[in-house]
C-alpha cells in the first residue's frame, strides 16, 4: 500500500512530533497561546498540533522551527525515508528555489535529488538553511546514486 499523501501530488504526509512540540512549549514556559500569537496563528491551532499531530502547512513548520530553534526534523515523524526530495517538500522549497539558491539550473539540481550525481559537499550550508535542517542530516543522506534508466527522459 503506498504512503498516505496529503495532496493530489503525492507529497508524504508529515506527522508532527506532538509531544516534542508540548515539551518545547514547557521548556520556555510558555502557553499555547503565547505560541500563537508569536506564529500569528490561534491557540486552538497550536493546541491542534500537540493534540492532534496533524501536519502543518510547510510555512507554519517553518515557522515553529525557527521558533523554537530546533530543525525541521526535530519536529516531525519520518514516514518516509528521509530523500534531499523529501527534505524539500517538508520545507515547501520548489526544485527551482532550490536550484536558484544554489545558482545552479533546475535539470542539475534534479540530477542530484533524484541521485543521479552525487551532493556537492559546497550545496550543503546552503541547503541545511534554506531547508532548515541540520548539516548533519543532509550527510546522512543516502549517498549510492542511482542506476541510469535507459532511454534518458524526465525522471518520474
Amino acid at each position: 500500500m503506498p504512503p498516505r499523501t496529503d495532496n493530489d501530488r503525492g507529497a508524504p504526509t508529515v506527522r508532527i512530533r506532538r509531544e516534542r512540540l508540548r515539551e518545547l512549549r514547557h521548556g520556555l514556559g510558555l502557553t499555547q497561546s503565547q505560541v500563537a500569537r508569536a506564529l500569528g496563528c490561534s491557540r486552538s491551532a497550536v493546541s491542534t498540533l500537540e493534540t492532534k499531530g496533524r501536519a502543518p502547512s510547510p510555512k507554519r513548520l517553518n515557522d515553529l522551527s525557527i521558533f523554537y530553534g530546533v530543525p525541521i526534523s526535530e519536529l516531525v515523524h519520518e514516514e518516509e525515508a528521509v530523500t534531499l526530495r523529501s527534505l524539500r517538500r517538508r520545507a515547501g522549497v520548489l526544485m527551482r528555489e532550490a536550484a536558484e539558491a544554489l545558482g545552479v539550473g533546475t535539470s542539475t539540481y534534479c540530477d542530484v535529488e533524484t541521485r543521479r550525481q552525487r551532493l556537492p559537499k559546497r550545496w550543503i550550508p546552503i541547503l541545511s538553511e534554506r531547508f532548515g535542517v541540520t548539516s548533519d542530516d543532509l550527510h546522512r543522506l543516502p549517498d549510492e546514486r542511482s542506476p541510469k534508466k535507459e532511454g534518458g527522459g524526465a525522471p518520474e
